[in-house]
């Protein structure tokens, strides 16, 4: 099970990184580059993305002379538009945070990797600046087993597959985001056998 200190580790080296040019060395690889080339952090091996169609800024966050993140940018009417950010936080060689950006910039996508793998297991989604859902990999087999529903940043449902089967079996409902009702399935069909309500506890 994920720990809330590697959340706190993440948010932390996240925030010292900055993950601007201006903070840290840079050097902008030219367009057509492959995976070959990446003599910094090892990418996320079952990541779809292809590098080869940007262009891609190289950033030492912790003066090594190795690069522990990198920018991917595409020219848009000769303007530099990231569309993408991989960070190594712990600075073991290995990208843990993916951070995908739309056309004017706005984060709409994070992928984490809270265990230090090489592999994803916490995704964040937002709209408009605001955290939507999130889900989780508790187990660490490349499947999500909790999924966390938001309505303008603050939770307002989650469901999770707590016994690992591909079935989900808590479902937990929250009012101004305090837990509010929790149902649980007690025989593995799919549906809510019990409630628990916060007024009865």
């Amino acid at each position: 099970m994920m720990s809330v200190g590697s959340f706190r580790f993440l948010s932390l080296a996240l925030c010292a990184g900055g993950l601007t040019s201006a903070s840290c060395a840079s050097n902008e690889a030219a367009n057509g580059d492959t995976a070959a080339s990446f003599a910094g952090a090892q990418r996320i091996d079952d990541d779809t993305f292809n590098p080869d169609k940007f262009q891609r800024r190289d950033l030492d966050l912790n003066k090594d002379g190795k690069p522990d993140a990198y920018q991917f940018v595409q020219i848009v009417d000769d303007q530099p538009r990231i569309v993408r950010k991989e960070i190594d936080v712990n600075f073991d060689g290995k990208v843990d945070v993916i951070r995908i950006l739309d056309d004017k910039g706005n984060l709409i996508e994070e992928r984490l990797d809270t265990d230090f793998d090489g592999k994803i297991d916490v995704v964040v989604h937002f709209q408009n600046g605001q955290i939507v859902l999130k889900t989780y990999d508790m187990n660490f087999d490349n499947k999500i087993d909790v999924w966390r529903t938001f309505e303008k940043g603050v939770i307002v449902k989650e469901e999770g597959d707590m016994n690992f089967d591909g079935v989900v079996d808590l479902w937990e409902y929250y009012e101004g985001g305090v837990l509010d009702r929790v149902g649980v399935d007690r025989n593995g069909d799919g549906t809510v056998d019990e409630w628990q309500s916060r007024d009865a506890g």
